[in-house]
């Protein structure tokens, strides 16, 4: 198993944004991704990468959620 990056999902428009710190390369929706914005149901979302303060961020965050 190798663990993903953190990373950002970006909604253009309406400004919606996520960073995802997923456990596994085994993703579960909701949980490690989103298919459309939920503020706005936009499908088409901007994936990068997270920088290093917003990924320590959410992976600190995942980790909290799963104690």
């Amino acid at each position: 198993m190798i663990k993903p990056q953190p990373f950002e999902l970006i909604c253009k428009q309406c400004g919606w944004s996520k960073t995802f710190a997923p456990r596994s390369d085994v993703f579960m929706p909701g949980h490690d991704y989103v298919s459309n914005c939920p503020k706005c149901g936009n499908s088409e979302l901007e994936h990068k990468a997270a920088g290093p303060v917003k990924g320590l961020l959410a992976e600190l965050q995942a980790q909290l959620k799963h104690q």
